[in-house]
């Protein structure tokens, strides 16, 4: 339901502003609430790195089904700063569709675009992880 939610919520907003001949100039709350939203998401995955409280080790530990290994638990810890990479680089696009695009653009980045950003980083993880990690921690052992 929520990813339906952050689909729509964009596209009702453009739609319902064109219909009512309001720019998204002029509701400027509206169009930078992703950012909003993105900058406190990035700040707390970043906070978490720090105080070696990993959200996503919170929920790699929540979700998994086997027991996650001491060395994996340390892949995951680090791979925390890539997160926070990526959420950053999500940030500063929001930023330029705030300030530089057409609002056809920011309906499309904030609705689904991010989405591909996210995926593309989550295969880059994944193989990464397969690749690289797994196959050193193979042949160390």
């Amino acid at each position: 339901m929520r990813i339906l939610l952050s689909i729509l919520y964009p596209l009702i907003i453009f739609f319902g502003l064109k219909y009512f001949n309001i720019s998204l100039n002029d509701v400027l709350v509206l169009k930078a609430f992703p950012l909003i939203l993105s900058s406190i998401i990035t700040f707390l995955i970043y906070l978490s790195y720090l105080k070696k409280k990993s959200m996503i080790l919170y929920f790699a530990l929540k979700f998994s089904k086997v027991e996650i290994s001491k060395e994996e638990k340390e892949y995951i810890h680090n791979s925390t700063l890539f997160w926070v990479g990526v959420s950053l680089i999500n940030v500063i696009v929001h930023i330029y569709i705030f300030f530089d695009t057409h609002d056809s653009f920011w309906v499309f980045y904030s609705s689904i675009g991010w989405y591909f950003l996210f995926l593309f980083a989550g295969i880059f993880q994944f193989l990464h992880r397969r690749f690289v990690f797994l196959k050193r921690m193979n042949n160390d052992s």
